[in-house]
């Protein structure tokens, strides 16, 4: 694969995944007795999930809900930035990756505050996207031979 399509295709999956971490605030809330789903604050309900490690450092339910819709949207915003850079926008071509780094980082404070075990994956693709780029290897992947 040549390191442009390589490089596209990064650039989608890292609006994707900032898309993706949104949508969980679009997620019903599970009604009593159903499969306990996972699901993030939003401004728009005021459901707070008391399984969340959040709740249970016997925070203020609306802090945690306003904490939490600020990491995801700041979460997409990033991760947005991070790809619209990484397609050569001007302006956010040169620094694509530190917010790359900087979403994987807020992202994973988010799933850490917001937990769900289904929400594994998502600490994994974090992790890749961070090691990948303080190691260096996006630059090296991208590099026109």
């Amino acid at each position: 694969m040549n390191p442009s399509t390589l490089r596209i295709l990064f650039a989608v999956f890292l609006i994707a995944h900032g898309l993706m971490t949104m949508s969980l605030a679009t997620v019903p809330v599970p009604a009593p007795g159903a499969m306990h789903t996972p699901y993030f604050p939003a401004w728009w309900r005021a459901n707070v999930d008391h399984t969340w490690p959040a709740m249970r450092m016997g925070l203020n339910p609306s802090l945690v809900r306003t904490a939490g819709w600020l990491l995801w949207l700041a979460i997409l915003v990033l991760f947005v930035a991070a790809g619209a850079g990484l397609l050569g926008l001007p302006g956010l071509a040169g620094f694509w990756q530190p917010l790359a780094l900087i979403a994987a980082v807020i992202s994973l404070i988010l799933l850490v505050f917001f937990w769900h075990p289904w929400l594994v994956v998502g600490v994994l693709l974090n992790i890749g996207i961070a090691a990948g780029v303080y190691l260096g290897w996006f630059t090296h992947w991208f590099a026109v031979k």
